[in-house]
């Protein structure tokens, strides 16, 4: 399905390059279906790479500061005060080395090549913890890099991986 919409935005008409690059900022299709999508137009290596890492890292500070606004106004109805307010406590309680841990699995989540493991869920997932902004773009941007990586080498090694 998700190969289905980004080739769809092939039909609109818009240059190559801001096909991939708004196929790789959209939630549910993201880096994958933008290298998928760069490939099938037969992009190089380092176009792909740029394109597509920079489309992916667009919302990111967006998403942190508007998820992070969303939670503030959930703590204030009381909905999940308790639940929010003990995990950020908990979590700025924390050593230095604790909240850099945090930092190297929300690296590793980020540049896992498996759906649901992008951008958008990194982001989500650091406001949640209660990451700091600086951190949380760090990380979030060395994983997404790392991440177009793999995809780009799987997609040169095993181009049938990519037609689903």
């Amino acid at each position: 399905m998700a190969d289905n919409i980004a080739f769809g935005f092939l039909s609109i008409g818009l240059p190559d390059d801001l096909t991939v690059f708004i196929v790789c900022a959209l939630p549910l299709l993201g880096l994958r279906a933008g290298v998928l999508l760069s490939t099938f137009m037969g992009f190089g290596v380092i176009r792909t790479l740029v394109v597509c890492v920079v489309g992916s890292l667009v919302p990111m500070p967006f998403i942190l500061i508007l998820f992070n606004k969303i939670l503030i106004s959930l703590e204030r109805q009381r909905s999940l005060a308790s639940i929010t307010r003990s995990l950020r406590r908990a979590i700025l309680r924390r050593s230095r080395h604790a909240r850099e841990r945090l930092a190297l699995a929300l690296f590793i989540f980020a540049a896992l090549p498996l759906p649901i493991t992008g951008v958008w869920a990194s982001s989500i997932i650091a406001t949640a913890l209660g990451l700091d902004l600086k951190t949380s773009l760090l990380a979030i941007s060395a994983g997404t890099l790392a991440s177009a990586v793999i995809y780009i080498l799987l997609a040169l090694i095993f181009p049938a991986l990519f037609w689903f």
